[in-house]
C-alpha cells in the first residue's frame, strides 16, 4: 500500500470515528499503521540535466533515520539542493531531500521530477546551495516545461530560499521543479 493511501485511509477512519461510525480501536490501528509504515525521510540524489531535460535520479533511499538514509542513497559526496515539505512549514515532520552530484546549481540548475507519492502533495519546501530561484510546475511538458508555474526567488546573501507553504495557486499541485542560481 503507497504512503499516500496508508495516509488516507488513516485520515477516513478518524473521520468516521468522529462522525461515530467506527469504533476508537479501529481509528488508533489505523494511524498507527501508517505512522509505523510511512518513512520520515527520503533522499533522492540527482545529477547535472541536459538542457532542457530532467535531471536524471542517480539513487534514492527512504527510512527513519536520516544518516542511514543518506548513506543509503550515496549523498555523502554531494550537495544538499532541496527539501521539500509534505505540509506547510513541516508540521509534522515529513520530507523528502534532494542532493546534487553536481554540485551547487547555477543558471542551468537541476530540473527535477517529483514521483511516486509526492506528486502533486507538495506543500513547502526549501532550496539551498545557491539554488536561490525555483520554479514549480504542474503537468510540466519535458519537452519545453511549460504548464501552470509559479517562480519564488529569493536574493539575500544566503543565495537560498525558504518557502514554508508555496500558497494556494501551487500547493499539492507540484510535479516538478526548476532550480537555478538567479
Amino acid at each position: 500500500m503507497s504512503f499516500r493511501r496508508r495516509v488516507l485511509t488513516a485520515m477516513a477512519a478518524a473521520l468516521l470515528a468522529l462522525a461515530g461510525l467506527a469504533p476508537a480501536q479501529a481509528v488508533a490501528s489505523a494511524s498507527e499503521a501508517a505512522s509505523a509504515q510511512a518513512p520520515s525521510y527520503c533522499v533522492i540524489v540527482v545529477g547535472k540535466a541536459p538542457p532542457g531535460e530532467p535531471s536524471p535520479i542517480r539513487s534514492r533511499a527512504c527510512g527513519n533515520d536520516y544518516a542511514t538514509v543518506q548513506r543509503q542513497a550515496g549523498a555523502q559526496q554531494t550537495v544538499l539542493l532541496m527539501e521539500w515539505f509534505w505540509n506547510a512549514n513541516n508540521q509534522p515532520p515529513l520530507l523528502t531531500r534532494i542532493h546534487g552530484d553536481y554540485g551547487d546549481c547555477d543558471s542551468a540548475g537541476y530540473r527535477i521530477i517529483v514521483k511516486d507519492d509526492w506528486a502533486n502533495n507538495i506543500s513547502g519546501f526549501n532550496a539551498e546551495s545557491h539554488c536561490n530561484v525555483v520554479t514549480g510546475f504542474n503537468w510540466p511538458s519535458t519537452v519545453d516545461w511549460s504548464g501552470d508555474e509559479q517562480t519564488w526567488a529569493n536574493y539575500s546573501v544566503c543565495a537560498c530560499l525558504s518557502q514554508g507553504w508555496v500558497g494556494s495557486f501551487m500547493n499539492d499541485r507540484i510535479e516538478a521543479f526548476w532550480i537555478r542560481r538567479g
